[in-house]
């Protein structure tokens, strides 16, 4: 048998192992570089932006969704516009006065092809034509990103619609 230390105990080193491993499985959950910056769940985020905080036209963001980026690893499909979805109708007013533009919405595309906190990020130029690319995204039916063949809701993915009136 040996010999114990003057002041230990013989729980000291059983003590010390299980801390160490319980150290050392904590430091096992999150990645050395940190979370994944590709998966994100929704934060309680105070910022000065109203657009931040303030929901978009279409309801509030997912619960789970993944932050788009053209590059994500295991992208299967790009967010798209469902074949049966109309394009939006141009307003009267701006047949009339000519208008024309390049309105840019970022949005979140749910898991069933909604579009939700949808926000006018770019202007065309024209209120009336941002007015109606909002109304449009609102009833809009898109087919959702797939990451390795599964549906994801990605959020802040940004859509262009160019208002042009026909000559």
């Amino acid at each position: 048998m040996h010999a114990q230390r003057p002041g230990s105990s013989a729980l000291t080193t059983p003590v010390l192992a299980c801390v160490l491993c319980v150290s050392f499985l904590a430091g096992c959950a999150t990645p050395p570089n940190g979370p994944d910056p590709y998966i994100t769940a929704i934060p309680a985020i105070a910022s000065a932006s109203p657009a931040a905080t303030t929901p978009g036209a279409g309801g509030p963001r997912p619960r789970f969704f993944v932050q788009w980026k053209p590059d994500l690893p295991g992208l299967t499909r790009r967010p798209a516009i469902a074949s049966d979805t109309e394009p939006p109708e141009y307003p009267a007013i701006a047949v009339r006065d000519e208008l024309s533009g390049v309105t840019t919405l970022e949005t979140c595309v749910t898991l069933d092809g909604k579009l939700a906190d949808i926000h006018v990020v770019r202007s065309s130029g024209a209120a009336v034509l941002d007015a109606a690319t909002l109304d449009w995204a609102r009833g809009a039916k898109f087919m959702p990103a797939e990451i390795n063949g599964e549906p994801f809701a990605v959020c802040g993915y940004f859509f262009d619609h160019v208002w042009q009136v026909a000559e």
